[in-house]
């Protein structure tokens, strides 16, 4: 290969990678436009979707209770709908501001070992889990259930999959800047 194709080759390289480099900037630029010609407003968009605000000791105490009792039916149809020998483990577990119970639990398989930490919330006090409806349906419910950890009745891990699970906090390490870290 002689000396002027490789600077030939180079030169269509860099061309590319300019022209990919300029779609992509007129690409955000034109994707801010466009909010700014809707209307889009972040900071309401951020408001209406954060985290809402913990309730004060009093609204805490008098809701309490309710949800307590509430959470007694939602475990027996738990325990009912998963048929496990022995008792359930429970990652964090929380009432909504609208009753809604909504937390993580670790089952028995089939042939009896435990599977990992799943994501639940109940309608009318019977646990609905992500196979149980479409994808988008219950990403929208969980992520009410997120923002909205009013009454905590079980405190634990929000940690979903093997990780979160008793054997798993065992077995799984943490990963900073790729670097392990060991609790």
């Amino acid at each position: 290969m002689a000396i002027s194709d490789f600077g030939a080759r180079r030169t269509r390289a860099s061309a590319a990678a300019l022209l990919m480099s300029t779609i992509a900037v007129l690409g955000a630029v034109g994707a801010l436009g466009a909010m700014v010609l809707t209307g889009v407003d972040l900071a309401k968009f951020e408001r209406e979707n954060a985290a809402l605000p913990p309730p004060s000791p009093e609204q805490a105490a008098r809701y309490a209770p309710l949800a307590r009792t509430n959470w007694r039916i939602v475990h027996a149809n738990l325990e009912a709908r998963l048929q496990q020998s022995k008792p359930l483990e429970l990652g964090a577990v929380w009432s909504t501001r609208t009753g809604r119970i909504c937390g993580l639990v670790n089952g028995r398989g089939s042939f009896g070992g435990l599977t990992a930490m799943a994501r639940f919330y109940t309608v009318d006090q019977q646990p609905v889990f992500h196979r149980d409806i479409d994808h988008l349906s219950f990403q929208h419910a969980w992520f009410q259930c997120r923002r909205d950890t009013y009454v905590m009745l079980n405190p634990g891990t929000m940690e979903p999959g093997f990780c979160g699970t008793e054997l798993g906090r065992r077995r799984c390490y943490a990963v900073k800047n790729g670097v392990r870290v060991d609790p």
